[in-house]
């Protein structure tokens, strides 16, 4: 069969894994199937969100644009339809665009450029969010997927997160048998290792035997840096987090890793046995939206910018993409758009903040110029605003919040990976140098004002659904009762009711 120019495309797209969670850097942690692909492609090993919470973080992904292009700063907000994204151009350009699962669109477009959708999404797809018919569905586990209940419901058992990522799988499988005339961008999407931290219970009984209470969790070891700043203490779990629960926790997430794993290798043999029966060209991707900070600095989730919650995992291998390849720049998720573009031979969307890196996958040699990465967030702390930015450039890491500017952090990653030592008074030219960028491309203000905004958008949106009806149609609503929160094996129990979560 003549092979087609257009290579078939498909990426795996997990929730909340931390591109430091990965069996090479984690001993004890076993991926044997991104073992492989880092083994057989090319690593970026220092992949930033541009956001690290869910769906500003997805919503630049798909436009390649910052939150602050977005207007999207938290999770009550979404992409307006009159953005482009990279899938209207691969659409242009010949292809299928195929969403399985989730991505977390949010109001009556769910498709921003996907031409198909195959699996529904496991969070509330509309602007109201139906918490009754959730509560009713999930039990008492649904407190344990916000991080401010996460660590209230540790240990094995069934697990919502499971069940659904397996329909997704079993989703793209269904897809992948068959066979489709037009070249394919697949997109599957997964909801694990995102907590609840609960587990398989043979791989959280492993996990438990081996990993060790996270690396600074003691209170002991928690900075002025966070002890003194006006958002990061707040992020900080109390003594009712036990060692002994800090360690429950991260077996539990080392256990949805490892099961992930296991998924991304079920897809990549199907994708694999799928061009070979039509005789297309491949390019496989993996990636996640942002991490988890799971314990470290008696932090759980996201919304900080140290790297367990910043940094993600990208991969990618196939044809044409060199092999064994680990890229040290820093990039960014913005530039995953610009670079399936390339890879497909479509358009690049142009004016956007992100840009191709097809140039490391398919050279032994690094001929982009090194690029700032840059990463945001707006905190709303008692109803008051903190924009925020984090700066990637080279060996350094800046952070800085507005109205607390002398709280910033500067970090050589290379000599400081554990992020411990803050150089913001000892090296006065790199701040400088940072300094000046914040103050030549970062609007703090117009970030707060515009989370305002949107903030108020979200809620007249939300007072039209309620009104009219919720669209809760591509929502999946199919967990089983065994699922919701009746462990086999539990380190810790302490959800008694479904209210006020």
């Amino acid at each position: 069969m003549e092979q087609n120019r257009q290579p078939d495309i498909l990426i795996c797209m997990s929730d909340q894994h931390g591109g430091d969670y990965m069996g090479w850097h984690e001993p004890l942690l076993e991926t044997p199937v991104l073992d492989k692909m880092k083994n057989e492609g090319v690593l970026f090993t220092n992949a930033y969100t541009p956001c690290p919470l869910c769906v500003p973080a997805r919503m630049s992904f798909m436009s390649s644009l910052l939150p602050e292009h977005t207007g999207v700063y938290d999770n009550s907000f979404t992409l307006s339809n009159t953005i482009p994204c990279f899938t209207h151009a691969l659409v242009e350009a010949g292809y299928e665009t195929v969403l399985i699962g989730r991505m977390h669109f949010i109001g009556q477009d769910q498709r921003h450029g996907f031409t198909k959708r195959l699996a529904p999404d496991i969070t509330p797809v509309g602007w109201a969010k139906p918490f009754q018919k959730i509560v009713s569905e999930r039990g008492k586990t649904v407190r344990a997927f916000s991080s401010a209940g996460a660590t209230d419901l540790v240990g094995a058992g069934a697990s919502i997160v499971n069940e659904y990522d397996q329909m997704v799988v079993e989703k793209a499988l269904e897809y992948l048998a068959q066979d489709h005339e037009k070249p394919q961008f697949i997109l599957v999407g997964t909801f694990g290792p995102h907590f609840p931290y609960i587990a398989d219970d043979k791989l959280y009984e492993k996990y438990l035997g081996r990993v060790s209470v996270p690396e600074r969790f003691s209170t002991d070891l928690l900075s002025e840096d966070i002890l003194k700043h006006p958002v990061l203490r707040h992020k900080v779990k109390d003594e009712k987090v036990t060692p002994e629960i800090a360690k429950a926790c991260l077996a539990a997430y080392y256990a949805n890793i490892e099961e992930m794993d296991g998924r991304i290798g079920m897809i990549e043999e199907t994708f694999s046995k799928y061009t070979e029966r039509t005789g297309h060209e491949r390019n496989f991707g993996y990636l996640s939206d942002h991490g988890d900070t799971a314990g470290e600095r008696r932090m759980y989730g996201k919304q900080t910018y140290y790297e367990k919650s910043a940094k993600v995992p990208l991969i990618f291998t196939g044809d044409g993409i060199i092999k064994d390849k680990a890229v040290s720049e820093p990039v960014s998720l913005l530039d995953i758009g610009p670079t399936l573009c390339e890879l497909a031979g479509a358009a690049i969307i142009p004016d956007t903040d992100g840009r191709s890196l097809k140039e490391y996958m398919v050279s032994h040699e690094d001929r982009l110029e090194p690029k700032m990465v840059i990463s945001q967030m707006v905190d709303d702390i008692e109803g008051t605003l903190f924009a925020s930015v984090m700066l990637r450039y080279d060996r350094y890491k800046f952070t800085c919040y507005h109205n607390c500017e002398d709280k910033a952090t500067l970090i050589d990653l290379n000599n400081d990976p554990l992020e411990e030592d803050n150089l913001i008074t000892s090296d006065p030219k790199i701040m400088e140098f940072y300094n000046d960028y914040v103050k030549q491309h970062i609007d703090f203000a117009f970030m707060e004002k515009d989370y305002v905004k949107n903030r108020r958008t979200s809620e007249l949106l939300k007072k039209y659904e309620l009104a009219t009806g919720i669209n809760d149609k591509e929502r999946w609503k199919e967990n089983s009762e065994e699922a919701r929160g009746n462990l086999r094996i539990t380190s810790v129990d302490r959800i008694q009711t479904t209210k006020n979560w």
